[in-house]
């Protein structure tokens, strides 16, 4: 019965969209598995969108195949797709999920190339919407750097993210509102230099801003104190990951070796040494175990006044969409109250106006994909037809993106869509499943951009923030490649937080910077450095 009941919605949902049941063709349909990021398992009994996808391709595509979603948990995908490759039973379609683990690939020899002829061939609109600039050709600057990163020496490897919101500032400074309200604070008095931050962060320390009598409060988190590098305009992985490169008067060098650096580390040691900062920075996490990432437990709970660990989204006024705000300041309400408040603040201004937060480029290999290497070229054609059926089929995209309207969706006035299921049941029925399939988060399509992009009303609430004054962040990698030795960065990046964190405590003294640098260089530093500006010198 449940099998009919299936079966009914199916031909239900294909009169929807306007088509019949199909004869079967007198080929046997081609075999395409595909592992996309997926919020939960596809439920094979009541997957209804997979199976709506491939007769749309059969009867107004003519591409006849048989899609089988792979589920792969995000935590463990490269592990688990590891152990298939070597087994042999790998998906066809697959996440590189990083430059690095894309290059690992390449070098396993584990995934397709192919021309860029080829691919001009099979997906000609998206190749059109590539080199047009995307959607609206706002990226047409990028292009070069789509087919750079889309290329090993003449062939492709990889169809790269390519969209206006990887270069779009994502985080923000958050402050207590009620801190700010007990020290009269208003919101045009907020720090917009290095010296008014620091002064504040004092503030925050000695008077008593929770009001409760208790020398128990400091200045701020261990991502609000990258903001100060930010205003030196470096970008800066401590604590945890990778640091930017910076051009200095045409050779590159990494952020964490620049005298700007040492400056920002001097700062740091004064702020720790008068008790504005969290002692227990050092574990450079601001969740508590088990918690939603972004969430600052300390700013949350009176530890400390401001934060930069989530974006403006994740602490969204409920007004902004008519729902219960963002997933932080749920949290925030949650544990402070209903009316109480927090305020997103500007970026503090260095010694030459650098200010900002690290932001990415619209182009990234994260979530994109990757074809195995075992299958044939006419299967590789086939998957691109595919993609090219979703750049240019509005029925077919939004069946594989957002489901059956009125059942998975409904349609918003400002052309975005309401989900009318949470994430995993969505994927259960098969929505997402052929995510791979046309791109990665998106299909190459201006309904694809208009809807994850320009139409969405929270992005548009974020922009509209950081067209304020210092509230927005251009702070960039001046290396957008992985280098040869990248793998190097792991030891090195244990080097600097060691070092700074002792130098920050005041356990090392500052007059150790030069020892420190040259660890680092001797360490694997000079090798990636040499690397960078040898890959600079040749673009």
């Amino acid at each position: 019965m449940k099998g009919i009941r299936i079966l009914a919605l199916v031909l239900a949902a294909m009169m929807v969209i306007g088509l019949a049941p199909a004869a079967l063709a007198d080929d046997e349909p081609v075999k395409i598995s595909v592992a996309s990021y997926m919020f939960g398992p596809v439920d094979n009994e009541k997957d209804v969108i997979t199976p709506l996808v491939e007769q749309m391709l059969l009867e107004k595509h003519g591409i006849n195949v048989d899609i089988e979603v792979v589920y792969i948990e995000q935590a463990n995908y490269a592990d688990i797709l590891n152990t298939r490759l070597n087994g042999g039973t790998a998906p066809d379609v697959f996440l590189a999920q990083s430059a690095t683990m894309l290059n690992t690939y390449y070098d396993q020899g584990v995934i397709k190339t192919w021309s860029k002829e080829f691919f001009q061939e099979n997906a000609p609109a998206v190749y059109e919407f590539i080199t047009g600039g995307a959607a609206y050709g706002d990226l047409a600057g990028d292009v070069d750097a789509w087919w750079k990163a889309a290329m090993k020496g003449d062939e492709m490897i990889v169809l790269p993210s390519f969209k206006p919101d990887g270069s779009m500032p994502y985080k923000t400074l958050i402050y207590r509102g009620d801190w700010l309200d007990k020290l009269g604070v208003t919101e045009d008095q907020l720090p917009k230099t290095v010296d008014e931050f620091v002064a504040l962060m004092g503030r925050f320390a000695t008077e008593d801003p929770d009001n409760n009598g208790k020398d128990d409060t400091y200045g701020c988190s261990i991502t609000a104190m990258k903001a100060l590098f930010g205003a030196y305009g470096l970008g800066i992985g401590f604590s945890g990951s990778t640091s930017y490169w910076v051009n200095r008067d045409g050779v590159l060098v990494n952020s964490d070796v620049t005298p700007e650096a040492k400056e920002v580390i001097g700062i740091l040691a004064k702020m720790y040494a008068d008790k504005l900062i969290d002692p227990e920075f050092v574990a450079g996490k601001e969740s508590v175990e088990g918690s939603y990432w972004a969430i600052s437990h300390g700013m949350v709970t009176g530890l400390y006044g401001v934060s930069a660990n989530a974006s403006i989204d994740h602490y969204r006024l409920k007004e902004v969409l008519g729902d219960d705000g963002g997933r932080c300041a749920q949290e925030y309400w949650a544990v402070n109250g209903e009316g109480s408040t927090f305020v997103y603040g500007p970026w503090p201004a260095g010694p030459n106006g650098d200010y900002g937060w690290m932001v990415g480029t619209p182009v990234a290999v994260s979530e994109s994909a990757v074809y195995n290497a075992a299958m044939s070229d006419e299967k590789l054609a086939l998957i691109f037809k595919i993609l090219d059926a979703f750049a240019t089929d509005e029925e077919l995209y939004m069946t594989a993106f957002a489901g059956i309207e009125g059942v998975h969706y409904e349609k918003n006035e400002n052309g975005t869509i309401k989900r009318l299921m949470g994430n995993e049941d969505l994927n259960a029925v098969g929505v997402w499943g052929c995510r791979s399939l046309y791109g990665a988060d998106r299909a190459f399509s201006k309904l694809g951009y208009d809807l994850a992009f320009y139409n969405d009303v929270t992005i548009a609430n974020r922009l509209n923030w950081f067209k304020k004054d210092q509230y927005n962040s251009y702070i960039q990698d001046a290396v957008t490649v992985t280098l040869p030795s990248n793998d190097l960065f792991a030891e090195l990046n244990t080097i600097r937080d060691e070092a700074w964190v002792a130098m920050i405590r005041g356990e090392k003294p500052l007059d150790e910077w030069d020892a420190y640098v040259q660890t680092w260089l001797d360490a694997g530093g000079q090798t990636l450095t040499d690397e960078a500006n040898a890959w600079y010198a040749g673009n």
